[in-house]
């Protein structure tokens, strides 16, 4: 009987049991990734900021018109001198889905940064890290205000993109190191392709991978580098390439501040203020300012810096974690560290985004192997505590990113003589026509950098919308003359040139502002007006049809061109315009009115009168005699 019925219940057919562990994991996974959404909220709230968002997303005419020429430009052309094309790509699907919908752009690098934390957690498990450590680990990887820069500021998109392709490739490997299929080696080298070309500091993957050996085997071997050639040619080619990118657009500075063998203390400097700051947050910032001159704390973060690799080097002989932690963090922000500068700071938060992985390891495996079992209670409340620390630094680090104001703001408490601040804070003003605080924050920046051509050119075209042509002109000389071949002051001063009816020195200036640049659209449009003041209509007509390549969703120049081939009765040409640029802006009333005129030129007085009438609706005064002479009868 016993045996009947044993028979008999191992004849059901029941769904197989999911292991507690595996509960256990997507419990806590799951908890990580809504405490990480929750602390990050705050960002969907956020705007588009003039700190690079304009020339990265709102501004760049790859992104506004998803075309396959456009998918060209983004895989054969630089953005401020860095190759992200996959990044400008995914800009560019979401103005084609959702317009410039700044909310729409942080909720997807929100998402993105979600799905890293995940990746990091799922890695560290397949490397088979002990739950409590990984869930820590992911933790602070999820929370940590270090990470506010990459997830909140729109442009780093490239950081939370490029990563998260970083860690697929690590999961493949890794795959491939317990497996050892092949289709798991093609797979990691196929994916860090998707993160090179998604931001160039994936270049360290390869030593990752070395890493990643050397945690399974526990020391490293020459063998381990075999199969790496092809990641190494990859990251030399795309090294090399980024480079020569930087220097094309001026952003690599090897001894403009500094000589270089003293910026060496830069980088050690920096990798300390790096090895601080995962476990103490302090006085974050969007800009470091690089220092006038080398103090004794530089001297002396080289000695911390031997010192810490010599305790690594006795203690890691017994603990590999150890060596995999701090080589992992090393591995990633090495080229980071500023020691050939590029760009506006020497530390930036957002190069600690992946490195961090390997500190936040050993922050969440030390407590464990240093403490003994009666304190591992206080420990973990102190834990929880500091857990709960981070993420209110985090959620309100996050709203300092709402906009420009706040963002050059709170620069400016911790670092008040930094001049860009000022002038992105008098971008920010004069847009929302708070021209009195554009200026004042324009002469706080050139008072900090007179040199500032970028300041002069800024207050001039302040000036410029309030009418003051002569300050506007002098600012405008003023940023020529540090910087003779500046596009945009060029342009500017054209136009302020061209409202004093000096068309002449008007004409100069544009047709120099476009021989350096023949794509700068300010100048076209510039151009394309003095054009048709001047009643030089084939030329406006050239000029407009050059943006319109650049721009061809602009309602505006569209008229323009109309009207201009209206006046050489080429009205074919002109009335296709004029349907163009109604169906982009419907509610223009001035289009109809202008289309009115060409239809009744063309003897078609209905549909010229429907086209008045519409304008009329629209708000546009007109005549009663045109009115009157459209009427039937």
């Amino acid at each position: 009987m016993k045996n009947n019925k044993h028979q008999k219940r191992s004849g059901k057919k029941t769904a197989p049991a999911v292991p507690d562990n595996n509960k256990r994991e997507w419990l806590l996974i799951g908890l990580i990734l809504a405490l990480t959404f929750l602390i990050f909220s705050p960002a969907l709230k956020g705007d588009f900021v003039n700190w690079d968002d304009d020339v990265n997303v709102t501004n760049n005419e790859n992104v506004k018109t998803l075309s396959s020429e456009s998918v060209k430009n983004m895989f054969t052309q630089t953005v401020i001198g860095g190759y992200t094309p996959l990044t400008t790509l995914s800009f560019a699907l979401e103005h084609h889905f959702f317009g410039l919908d700044a909310g729409v752009f942080h909720l997807n690098n929100l998402l993105l940064h979600l799905l890293c934390t995940a990746l990091v957690f799922f890695w560290m498990r397949q490397l088979g890290l002990n739950l409590f450590v990984v869930g820590a680990a992911t933790l602070l990887f999820g929370i940590h205000p270090m990470r506010v820069e990459s997830v909140a500021w729109i442009t780093e998109r490239k950081d939370v993109l490029y990563s998260c392709f970083f860690l697929l490739s690590l999961m493949s490997y890794t795959a491939f190191r317990k497996s050892n299929r092949r289709i798991f080696y093609f797979l990691s080298l196929l994916v860090f392709v998707l993160s090179l070309l998604s931001k160039i500091q994936a270049v360290s993957l390869p030593l990752i991978l070395i890493l990643i050996d050397y945690f399974f085997e526990g020391k490293f071997r020459l063998r381990q580098l075999w199969n790496k050639i092809p990641f190494f040619l990859l990251s030399l080619t795309t090294g090399l390439a980024g480079i020569y990118f930087l220097g094309q657009e001026g952003s690599l500075e090897t001894n403009t501040v500094l000589p270089f063998h003293l910026r060496i203390f830069i980088g050690t400097y920096s990798l300390c203020v790096y090895l601080l700051k995962a476990v103490i947050p302090y006085e974050m910032s969007a800009i470091y300012p690089y220092p006038d001159r080398i103090t004794t704390i530089y001297y002396a973060s080289a000695v911390a810096v031997a010192a810490l690799a010599l305790v690594v080097y006795k203690l890691g002989k017994q603990r590999k974690e150890l060596v995999f932690g701090v080589l992992f963090f090393l591995f990633n922000v090495v080229f980071m560290l500023q020691v050939v500068g590029a760009g506006q700071g020497f530390i930036a938060d957002r190069f600690t985004y992946l490195p961090y992985i390997g500190l936040f390891f050993l922050m969440a495996w030390l407590p464990g192997q240093l403490l003994p079992g009666k304190w591992k209670t206080p420990a973990a409340i102190s834990a929880i505590i500091y857990l709960l620390l981070l993420g209110g630094m985090t959620y309100s680090r996050t709203k300092v990113w709402e906009n420009s104001e706040t963002l050059f703001t709170d620069v400016l408490k911790k670092y008040p003589n930094v001049a860009v601040a000022y002038n992105n804070l008098g971008r920010y003003y004069r847009v929302q026509n708070q021209y009195e605080k554009a200026i004042a924050a324009y002469d706080k920046s050139i008072g900090l950098d007179p040199e500032g051509y970028l300041s002069y050119s800024n207050r001039g075209k302040a000036y410029f919308d309030l009418g003051e042509m002569g300050k506007a002109l002098t600012d405008m000389n003023k940023a020529l003359e540090i910087n003779p071949d500046f596009v945009e002051a060029l342009s500017n001063r054209g136009a302020a040139h061209a409202s004093r009816k000096n068309f002449d020195l008007a004409l100069n200036d544009l047709d120099k502002a476009l021989s350096l640049n023949p794509r700068n659209l300010n100048a076209l449009s510039n151009r394309t007006l003095l054009h048709y003041t001047l009643g030089n209509f084939d030329k406006a007509i050239q000029d407009i049809t050059s943006y319109l390549a650049i721009q061809p969703a602009d309602a505006d120049l569209l008229n323009l061109r109309a009207l201009s081939y209206s006046q050489l009765n080429k009205n074919r040409e002109a009335l296709a315009d004029f349907n163009q640029a109604i169906q982009l802006k419907p509610q223009q009333g001035v289009f109809y009115q202008n289309r009115s005129y060409l239809l009744n030129k063309l003897g078609e007085r209905a549909a010229a009168l429907q086209d008045i009438q519409k304008a009329r609706e629209l708000g546009i005064q007109v005549n009663p005699e045109y009115l009157k002479l459209l009427q039937p009868g």
